[in-house]
């Protein structure tokens, strides 16, 4: 595939976005506030976050806050793969940087920390990101990330880069 386009959203100047954001049905699937649309409008969510089928429930430079299910994101034991619990991770920290760096901003990922503590074995893991530092140029967030019965799955802390907007 050549295109930058997630499979299943519309390509610009296909006929099926509304001219506003070409992955408006992708980011609205996933959770992500209008608010934050204009940034994401060249690349929507990525493929990663649709392929593991992460929603946001809640989005601020204070909270971000998403789900993943467990089922097809499975290792071959069939527990939660630790990777798509980095993925996770990952992608809130990420998106919680760039919404401390506001308008034109670019987090770009330096560090990126995963203590395992038990299996997800079923059902939905939420991931809860939570400011350590908001700086000019780094910031540093923590992401736990529970079962259904809310016991701890993982921990992980993401330090990110600001890139000048520019």
């Amino acid at each position: 595939m050549t295109d930058k386009y997630t499979p299943g959203t519309a390509a610009p100047g296909s006929g099926n976005d509304d001219g506003v954001n070409p992955f408006r049905g992708q980011l609205t699937r996933h959770g992500v506030p209008a608010a934050m649309w204009p940034m994401l409008s060249a690349h929507g969510v990525g493929t990663l976050v649709e392929k593991l089928a992460i929603v946001f429930t809640a989005m601020s430079v204070d909270r971000v806050v998403a789900t993943m299910p467990v089922e097809g994101n499975q290792q071959v034991a069939g527990i939660l793969h630790g990777g798509a619990s980095a993925a996770l991770a990952e992608t809130l920290g990420s998106f919680a940087a760039a919404l401390h760096a506001g308008p034109g901003g670019r987090p770009v990922g330096l560090d990126l920390n995963v203590t395992h503590h038990r299996a997800g074995v079923s059902g939905l893991v939420t991931g809860v990101c939570t400011p350590l530092h908001l700086g000019r140029s780094t910031t540093s967030h923590e992401i736990v990330v529970s079962d259904e019965a809310g016991r701890r799955v993982c921990t992980a802390r993401i330090t990110n880069m600001l890139l000048d907007p520019s």
